[in-house]
């Protein structure tokens, strides 16, 4: 295992013991825990696909290469 430094916020540090202390358990055990759960959940959010909302638009009323086509489209009232 890896030893490393992080930076807490107070608040959450002060957290992170209490509920340690509570649990009688050590606080990287329980660190390592928060991290895995809270990676794994978001693998899970993240993998949501959402399909957008697909609308017929009709025939093309010009051809968009066509120059001339779309001029005199615009043109039209």
């Amino acid at each position: 295992m890896k030893r490393t430094t992080l930076v807490l916020e107070e608040g959450v540090l002060e957290a992170i013991r209490e509920s340690a202390h509570q649990d009688r358990r050590d606080m990287s055990d329980l660190v390592n825990e928060l991290l895995r759960d809270g990676l794994q959940l978001r693998k899970k959010t993240v993998a949501v696909e959402i399909a957008p909302p697909v609308f017929s638009m009709g025939r093309p009323r010009a051809n968009l290469a066509d120059r001339d086509a779309l001029e005199n489209l615009m043109e039209r009232p």
